[in-house]
């Protein structure tokens, strides 16, 4: 399992590489997307626990990690900011569980998991910096981006001033 923060340092990184915006609502749609899986711990849990549900779909990585979850998922979010924002988010979310254990892509139709067995400490540790990295350099890049907006003369403007 890959932990929270990274999931949300990750769909973070992500999206600026790939949306790019300079408006806030694809990171906090991608953020919250990122979490939205692991919510299976939080909900599911008890009702194991309590005898209201026992199929394996309901436990970690089952059915809140499954293909059909990310449709419902990225469906709701579209509703707040863009849908692209919210399928990288509930995306890179899987696919590093993919790396770190597996999941359960087709729960609750077939409960097989998908997905090799990483050192989780050194996938979270390698994600991690591999993230900030990214978004420093984003922001960076988006900082350099919004001093060029300033307007610039043209170049016959300039060349006129050398004749």
């Amino acid at each position: 399992m890959v932990a929270t923060g990274v999931h949300i340092l990750l769909s973070l990184a992500l999206v600026l590489l790939i949306v790019r915006s300079e408006r806030a609502e694809p990171y906090l749609v991608a953020a919250l997307a990122a979490t939205v899986p692991d919510a299976d711990t939080f909900v599911f849990r008890p009702l194991i626990e309590l005898g209201y549900v026992s199929s394996v779909a309901w436990t970690h990585r089952g059915l809140t990690h499954s293909l059909l979850a990310g449709v419902v998922v990225v469906a709701l979010l579209s509703a707040f900011g863009p849908w692209r924002a919210a399928a990288i988010g509930f995306g890179s979310h899987v696919a590093f569980d993919m790396l770190s254990g597996g999941v359960q892509l087709f729960a609750p139709v077939e409960q097989t998991l998908y997905g090799v067995s990483l050192d989780w400490l050194l996938l979270n540790m390698f994600a991690s910096a591999i993230a900030v990295a990214v978004i420093l350099g984003g922001l960076l890049g988006m900082k350099y981006d919004f001093d060029r907006r300033v307007p610039l003369r043209s170049p016959r403007s300039t060349l006129e001033r050398f004749r």
